[in-house]
């Protein structure tokens, strides 16, 4: 009997150590602690190192009046619409009250102003239009987070020319039309028939007009109609005026871009089965830029299309290019969007807030990408401009920024 008890003591004493032993293991690791939050600690200090050198080249580029200009293309050497994007991309990296002290925040919000040309930016050069809706968007968020008191009139202006450049009743179109509730380039003054539209400036307008504060209830449900109808949704209005929303031909969740432009459309088409009709094929960039989208109109993740969209991303993601591209499309649109697909698959997983390993996917991609001088260029990448560095290195400090928690800069 004795033996006996001797003997389960003995179990019971080595349970205890073993036990001790593993707990000990875990807290000091530092690595191991950290990949069960899906940040191992090594992934953490190489994301610190990548961003700083990332940031170091931006800062190193920016001109005597504040701007950083292109010298890869001509449309965007005036500044106007890289300038709010850069500020914006190095703005990410920041926090604390302090950022708008930097010297660097000061000249670029200086140039800002002065290129502000009635609440509009990219429309200061006469002969080259510079994307005013994408840069006026970025410079809507860039006066939110920097600007002082005297720049309120400014930003009520350019909330005001952004809705007014939604496809809507106002500039002559209805629910039925294609166009209907999104926005484009901002080539024109109010959008036309002939007006490109598509959904990576829609969701930019719908990001910085939530973040101001200004999307109304009508900007809301006309930008929700645009968006299902790029996801593949069908909409039916009955006699009492309630939308009857459901699945059309080639639903699966994801997103194409422009109802307009065939070409826009990366993922190309295929044929539904069952109904024998045509459909825009989703990929992954538009997938995300439509979740960003979604979530600028109604931050819960509970809607039912939102959460088809996260599915499709989780089941598509690649870090290395963009999903849903064709491999043998004569025009290299996969190979051109390699930073912008790391980019905007950050900017969605984060907004979504999915747990996993993907933060350390995310920094391997960038690595293996990232020059001795800490900029990103994608020399295949002409077609979106993406061998460009102000661009790529832009995009790669965004993905960083939304993937992991910011810390106190002194910059």
């Amino acid at each position: 009997m004795e033996l006996c008890q001797n003997i389960d003591r003995i179990k019971n004493l080595v349970r205890t150590v073993f036990l001790c032993l593993c707990i000990v293991l875990v807290c000091a690791s530092p690595s191991l602690h950290a990949e069960g939050r899906g940040i191992p600690a090594e992934t953490n200090q190489l994301q610190k190192d990548i961003l700083q050198k990332a940031k170091n080249f931006l800062l190193s580029k920016q001109l005597a009046d504040g701007s950083w200009r292109s010298k890869t293309y001509g449309l965007l050497k005036s500044g106007q619409s890289l300038t709010p994007f850069v500020l914006f991309a190095l703005s990410e990296t920041l926090s604390g009250t302090e950022d708008k002290e930097f010297p660097w925040v000061q000249k670029s919000m200086n140039f800002l102003r002065l290129n502000n040309k009635e609440g509009v930016h990219g429309r200061s050069d006469p002969v080259f239009l510079d994307y005013p809706n994408y840069a006026t968007s970025y410079a809507l968020q860039c006066f939110l987070k920097y600007g002082v008191l005297q720049d309120n009139p400014t930003m009520q202006k350019i909330i005001q020319y952004l809705l007014e450049q939604q496809f809507s009743e106002a500039t002559g179109f209805c629910k039925s039309d294609s166009s209907y509730g999104g926005w484009g380039l901002g080539i024109n003054t109010k959008p036309t028939l002939s007006s490109f539209v598509d959904l990576a400036h829609t969701r930019r307008v719908l990001q910085a007009l939530q973040k101001a504060n200004s999307l109304t209830q009508e900007c809301r449900i006309r930008s929700s109609y645009f968006l299902a109808r790029l996801q593949k949704i069908k909409i039916e209005e009955n006699s009492s005026s309630l939308a009857k929303w459901s699945r059309s031909n080639g639903y699966d969740g994801g997103f194409f871009s422009s109802p307009t432009i065939p070409y826009a459309n990366k993922g190309r088409t295929a044929v539904d089965p069952k109904s024998g009709k045509p459909f825009f094929r989703s990929y992954s960039t538009a997938t995300c830029d439509g979740i960003l989208a979604l979530l600028a109109l109604d931050t819960s993740t509970n809607n039912r299309f939102l959460k088809d969209a996260s599915e499709w991303l989780k089941n598509n993601k690649d870090w290395e290019s963009p999903t849903g591209i064709p491999l043998n499309d004569p025009a290299p649109w996969r190979e051109s969007m390699t930073v912008y697909n790391i980019m905007v698959q950050s900017e969605a997983f984060s907004a979504l807030n999915l747990e996993g390993s993907w933060r350390h996917h995310l920094i391997q991609a960038l690595r293996d990408r990232q020059a001795e001088d800490g900029s990103f260029a994608n020399m295949n990448g002409k077609l979106m401009k993406e061998d460009d560095p102000l661009i790529s290195t832009s995009y790669a400090l965004i993905a960083l920024s939304q993937a992991f928690p910011k810390t106190q800069d002194q910059t």
